[in-house]
């Protein structure tokens, strides 16, 4: 099993804590344009576009170790949040992420969780936290400060060249 994970939700004034995580993956990615005219506008930075940040659990709950009832009641917890879109702080082992949204959530209950449920959990970042939208997500652009040599022209046909040579194409 892997470390203990625990979701704050400030509007509920609580901390759910999962006591039984399997695994705990983060996603960080970006989508790439090849095409030159699509890749315009102040979120695109090289022709790359950084996605919301993404949180996947698998989990299992279980009232073993708790008051009759628990499973059920974190389910409903996690249902609750999710349908009224609430933002959460998630806290793993790894990262703290803040203004995260529980986009999906599924739970099984079968012959191997009778007195619990097993599921996964994904939360994603909010692109507004706060009440703040945040314009552009590649904060830490570079400033211009000046042309130290001259700049070379790639065609798209070079550039679906390169991206395949690296294997992202």
């Amino acid at each position: 099993m892997a470390s203990s994970v625990s979701v704050t939700v400030p509007s509920y004034g609580y901390t759910y804590t999962f006591s039984g995580v399997v695994s705990v993956q983060h996603e960080f990615s970006l989508k790439l344009q090849t095409d030159s005219e699509s890749a315009t506008g102040t979120d695109y930075i090289n022709g790359a576009r950084n996605q919301p940040d993404k949180i996947i659990l698998s989990v299992v709950e279980s009232d073993v170790g708790h008051r009759a009832g628990w499973a059920a009641r974190m389910m409903q917890a996690m249902e609750s949040i999710k349908r009224t879109r609430t933002l959460c702080s998630v806290v793993t082992s790894a990262f703290v992420y803040s203004g995260m949204l529980l986009s999906e959530f599924t739970a099984t209950e079968d012959e191997t969780s009778q007195s619990g449920w097993t599921g996964t959990l994904t939360f994603t970042r909010s692109i507004t936290s706060g009440g703040e939208t945040k314009m552009n997500d590649n904060s830490s652009t570079a400033t211009h400060t000046g042309s130290t040599g001259t700049a070379a022209a790639v065609s798209n046909a070079e550039l679906q060249q390169m991206l395949a040579r690296a294997g992202i194409a």
